[in-house]
């Protein structure tokens, strides 16, 4: 897919269970305006929705403002999406006041633009094959770390979505037999040892049985204030805690890799997310595991990279998304 060529802004919004983010993305991938506001929890699902309607009206009051055409409204969202209907999955794990919310037909109704909604991590990867290292590939696949572990899949020039809008969930891969349990009711999954909560709970359940100097100097005795980013600079110190909840992260992570490589053979996996972001120190034995698991034949043309994008990733994704769901509808 292409840069540039179209006239006109795309609205993004990119919604977190922390905060919502957006800005009037232009073909080029420039994001002007960028906002952010906190994520209203209140009601089910209506002061999330009341937040993504004042965000759409503020970005358009704009773009009028500045006589800029408005192509439509691009929404990335943190759960599986049916791409049929635009309704929004029932096990929505950041944000559960979202599930079951027929979100895309909710937002044309309110806007009376073009909306396109899915995954966070579909809408990133899409960012990274219009606007990243991926531009021109067949065969991409983004691997999300933060929160929890996500994945997004382009198949020979398609986004892969499933039947139900739950391809690319690396994050549910089997990594260990009765391993860690994770939320979804399964053990050993990646997300388990990965995901930045999951680190944090593996470091507290090995300081209630063993000593850290190191951690003990960073958070002062506070295990409260154990975050993914200290826990990789204690493990860069040389903290046998940090060293070996990190070393684990990196295997499950690689072993998920391995996963995606042998089931998709993609030219390019890209890492990011805010636990890649915070945690160099993770990605080079990623690559070194995901080698390690597997098919050699499979691995020889896939190139593990960490994202180059800014921290805007998350409204690039939803701007990218909007495109390519506009591109393939007037292609029909």
């Amino acid at each position: 897919m292409t840069v540039g060529g179209e006239s006109g802004v795309i609205l993004a919004v990119d919604v977190g269970g922390t905060g919502v983010a957006g800005g009037m993305v232009h073909s080029d991938g420039r994001i002007a305006d960028p906002r952010t506001v906190a994520t209203d929890r209140l009601g089910r699902g209506e002061g999330v929705l009341k937040n993504l309607l004042e965000f759409a009206a503020c970005l358009e009051d704009d773009a009028r403002k500045a006589c800029l055409p408005i192509r439509g409204l691009g929404v990335g969202v943190p759960g599986a999406v049916d791409v049929e209907t635009g309704r929004i999955g029932p096990d929505i794990q950041n944000l559960p006041e979202l599930a079951n919310l027929p979100l895309r037909s909710v937002l044309r109704e309110r806007t009376g633009l073009q909306v396109a909604v899915d995954n966070d991590v579909n809408a990133l990867c899409l960012a990274e094959w219009i606007f990243g290292q991926a531009q021109g590939l067949r065969h991409v696949a983004m691997v999300a770390v933060g929160t929890g572990v996500g994945g997004g899949l382009i198949f020979d020039g398609s986004l892969l979505r499933g039947a139900s809008g739950y391809a690319g969930e690396i994050g549910h891969i089997t990594v260990e037999m009765d391993g860690r349990p994770c939320f979804c009711g399964s053990r050993g999954c990646v997300k388990a040892y990965a995901s930045g909560p999951d680190i944090v709970a593996q470091v507290r359940e090995r300081l209630a049985e063993e000593s850290s100097s190191v951690l003990d100097e960073l958070t002062g005795g506070d295990t409260l204030r154990i975050s993914p980013p200290l826990v990789f600079r204690a493990a860069d110190r040389g903290d046998p805690v940090a060293e070996g909840v990190v070393a684990k992260a990196a295997q499950a992570l690689g072993a998920g890799v391995a996963a995606l490589i042998n089931l998709c053979n993609p030219e390019m996996i890209v890492l990011g997310g805010g636990v890649v972001e915070a945690g160099e120190i993770l990605v080079e034995p990623v690559r070194r595991w995901a080698r390690f698991y597997a098919f050699e034949r499979a691995a020889a043309r896939t190139r593990i990279v960490r994202s180059r994008l800014s921290k805007q990733s998350g409204v690039l994704g939803a701007a990218a998304l909007f495109r390519y769901d506009d591109e393939r509808r007037h292609a029909v």
